[in-house]
């Protein structure tokens, strides 16, 4: 038996871009899963794995924290439908994972902010508030999303250039499949899908197309998630 341990907003929304990425190379691999939701003040339920961060996977006994370290447990514990095909992939994947970390998840982190700490539950809001406004330096969290959607939405779509070169030829990141690469963006699509209503691509560019895609991958599990 897998667990995930899947933190949980209000509403039963899944934001977490790191969750998600486990979820789909779960997906990929066709294996089953029971999900644990579990909220920011709900940590005791993964010290089990010496972890304060989500996501966590149990399987069996053998406990895994990160997603990165999930995926690659995944494909080494059950080999069949390998996230990673080649060792050229397992080092693309990886140099996407930490692509989007960085210039993806911090460039949609201060245009979402607030309505991240409006949905979340309300046992949950003094941490997020209290951890996010460190973060930020400011508890004045719509103020701060405001000004920085005023050209945060610009740079996100910049930044979103290398993949964009890709997916104007190409129907994943991953080339005529999908692979852990498109699995990193799609994580953080969902994040913002799941907490925002904020439109973050225009109709007509290759990336919109290319997430169209990736909701109705593996059954619509994206699409049937709740949305902002």
């Amino acid at each position: 038996m897998i667990t995930l341990y899947d933190l949980v907003f209000q509403n039963d929304r899944r934001p977490s871009p790191f969750c998600w990425r486990a979820k789909f190379a779960l997906a990929h691999k066709g294996l089953p899963w029971k999900d644990e939701p579990t909220g920011f003040t709900e940590k005791h339920k993964i010290a089990f794995a010496d972890s304060q961060l989500l996501p966590v996977l149990k399987d069996g006994e053998t406990p895994v924290k990160d997603s990165w370290a999930i995926a690659c447990h995944l494909d080494k514990a059950y080999p069949d439908k390998p996230l990673f095909a080649t060792e050229q992939e397992l080092l693309a994947a990886q140099l996407a994972n930490g692509w989007v970390d960085i210039a993806i998840n911090g460039a949609i982190f201060p245009i979402v902010v607030a309505d991240l700490v409006e949905r979340v539950r309300p046992e949950d809001k003094a941490y997020i508030i209290e951890s996010r406004g460190k973060r930020l330096g400011t508890a004045d969290f719509g103020g701060f999303q405001a000004r920085a959607r005023e050209k945060g939405v610009a740079t996100l779509r910049t930044a979103l250039e290398p993949a964009r070169r890709v997916l104007r030829e190409r129907k994943f990141l991953g080339g005529t499949r999908s692979n852990y690469a498109d699995y990193a963006l799609f994580g953080s699509f969902m994040w913002a899908h799941v907490t925002s209503p904020l439109a973050l691509l225009e109709s007509d560019d290759p990336i919109y197309t290319w997430r169209e895609r990736m909701f109705d991958a593996f059954d619509g599990m994206g699409r049937k998630a709740k949305a902002a």
